[in-house]
């Protein structure tokens, strides 16, 4: 599988995983570890969905939604 390829599909089983469960929040070690996957492809991943605004990252290095404060006091997902 190509590198292009391979990021493709992570980006797809990852935005899934958020998708299902929008207030999962994850370490980039512990997305490592769910998804058996390197730091590298893991960051590049969790990074790119940070820069279209899908994911955030908080202080503490955490990924999670973008309307994860929302999901909290709303208990609904986004539309």
């Amino acid at each position: 599988m190509s590198a292009g390829i391979e990021a493709g599909y992570w980006r797809d089983v990852i935005g899934g995983q958020y998708d299902g469960l929008p207030r999962l929040s994850l370490t980039l070690a512990q997305a490592q570890r769910l998804w058996s996957i390197d730091e590298a492809l893991a960051r590049y991943v969790l990074d790119s969905y940070v820069e279209s605004g899908y994911l955030t990252r908080t202080p503490d290095g955490s990924y999670r939604r973008s309307d994860y404060s929302q999901t909290l006091a709303v208990g609904k997902t986004r539309p």
